[in-house]
């Protein structure tokens, strides 16, 4: 008995026996035993997540408007304004323009005092330490400026030519005038001018003016409008010059003392 049972066991199964779902094993969740019979559930496709959507940008914050931008709006607004209140003469037109005029004064006035303020501060940036704007201070300035200036005049005289270019006095009405204020500072100064003539020309406060027989050409001068001051020196034939036309003593005094002491670039 126990050899047939056996042998029934190792009997292979028909197709439908070895289905668990065929013999009612799979259909009532009775598994014990049997499960090796069931086909498992297929589990339901799982659908994709849906793709997130990229959050949109933030709106774009417009870059602050420059200071240089931000005036030249507030003249724009106030040409505007003005215009409008020329051409539409209205009291309320009239009106805006003279606020928004009020306005810029008063941003102005601000602007003024502060620059002040910051004077008192930083003294190495006010003018006035070295070109005094007070009445007394003009006067000890022009003072101590008219002494080198003549100083510069002596040193410039005793070591360099002080040459005066005139002509004839019916072809120059500006070369006697001039003779007149160099022998002035001559006189002053003590300085020896080199009178020269490009024509010939005799001049009683110089009459022994040197006739230019070609020396103007070589120093480039020969085209310069008379009467024409320039310095000299004498070794190198170097010249600076000091300027045409008519040339005051103070005009002169000054350019000398530029020329002679002040580095270019220097003077203000």
């Amino acid at each position: 008995m126990l050899g047939a049972a056996l042998g029934l066991a190792a009997m292979p199964l028909p197709a439908v026996a070895r289905d668990g779902a065929a013999l009612g094993y799979c259909q009532d969740r009775i598994t014990t035993g049997w499960n090796f019979y069931c086909d498992p559930e297929k589990p339901e496709p799982e659908e994709p997540p849906a793709e997130a959507k990229p959050a949109p940008p933030p709106p774009a914050v417009p870059a602050p408007k420059s200071y240089t931008e931000q005036i030249e709006d507030y003249r724009k607004e106030l040409d505007e304004k003005k215009n409008r209140a020329i051409l539409e003469p209205t009291p309320e037109n009239v009106q805006s323009y003279m606020e928004a005029q009020q306005q810029m004064s008063r941003m102005a006035s601000a602007f003024t005092d502060q620059w002040q303020r910051v004077l008192f501060r930083t003294p190495e940036l006010d003018i006035n330490t070295r070109f005094p704007i007070s009445q007394m201070g003009g006067a000890v300035y022009q003072d101590q400026m008219r002494v080198a200036r003549e100083t510069s005049l002596q040193e410039a005289a005793a070591n360099l030519g002080f040459m005066v270019v005139v002509e004839d006095a019916a072809q120059c009405g500006l070369c006697t005038p001039q003779l007149e204020v160099i022998a002035r500072m001559q006189a002053s100064f003590g300085i020896e001018p080199m009178v020269v003539t490009v024509d010939g020309s005799f001049h009683p406060l110089f009459p022994d003016a040197v006739v230019d027989t070609g020396q103007l050409k070589k120093l480039g001068l020969a085209k310069k409008p008379r009467p024409f001051v320039a310095l000299v020196e004498p070794k190198s034939g170097i010249v600076e010059p000091l300027g045409g036309g008519l040339l005051t003593e103070d005009v002169i005094l000054e350019r000398v003392h530029v020329v002679t002491k002040i580095p270019a670039g220097e003077r203000y």
